[in-house]
């Protein structure tokens, strides 16, 4: 399948990026939704002193005590000059995220059986090499780039890569379903976390993307014939 066509399910997939108009009924409902996430992601994006710069208003978040990072004239205007801390985390968690998924596709590619699979695999790969690339960029821009650390325990086990690997033939398309289903899941989750508590606007704009698009992925392998 072409890189363009790819492109077209992918923009299908990840919807709308439009940024609706925030007010108390929006903080209210992020509010809501970081009680019921999974804890460890709540705890992980909201966690003090994870190296960010200090809120917008000027005043340190508690526990931050490494200085903000200066805006170059040399940099994207919007993103080095207001990102934070937490934005910086999501985007090292989700560009571990992504090399993950690309790895998990890789393993079963070319073994699908499935046309409906295949072209979902390279739609995911199209979307989210490019959004990989501009996570990369957007952390070596801050002054940052992407930590394992900041991944371990939040993605796919080796044990469930080991699945993939060694999957028959004849049961290779149920396994992709059954991994890359909680994989998206847990992207999806991650991102919804980010957009009720990052402050970047560019950053939350990929973090809705991301949560659109990982979302129908799942709601698509759900609906498939078993």
């Amino acid at each position: 399948m072409s890189r363009a066509g790819a492109g077209v399910l992918g923009a299908r997939v990840v919807g709308s990026s439009a940024r609706p108009p925030e007010g108390r009924a929006v903080v209210r409902a992020r509010r809501a939704t970081l009680r019921v996430l999974p804890l460890h992601l709540v705890s992980v994006l909201l966690v003090a002193g994870c190296g960010g710069s200090p809120a917008p208003s000027g005043q340190p978040a508690p526990g931050d005590a490494t200085p903000p990072v200066a805006a170059t004239p040399a940099a994207t205007p919007g993103v080095t000059g207001e990102m934070t801390g937490i934005d910086r985390l999501f985007l090292s968690m989700m560009a571990g995220h992504t090399e993950q998924t690309l790895q998990i596709v890789g393993l079963v590619r070319d073994r699908l059986t499935d046309s409906e699979l295949r072209t979902l695999v390279a739609a995911v790969e199209a979307t989210e090499s490019d959004e990989l690339a501009t996570a990369r960029g957007w952390l070596a821009q801050a002054g940052r780039s992407a930590r394992a650390d900041d991944h371990a325990g939040h993605g796919t086990g080796p044990e469930q890569l080991a699945r993939l690997r060694d999957a028959p033939d004849t049961e290779v398309d149920a396994v992709l379903v059954e991994v890359l289903s909680a994989h998206q899941q847990a992207a999806a989750d991650l991102a919804r976390a980010h957009l009720a508590a990052g402050t970047d606007a560019r950053v939350l704009d990929l973090a809705r993307r991301v949560e659109q698009s990982r979302t129908a992925q799942v709601a698509l392998m759900a609906g498939r014939p078993g």
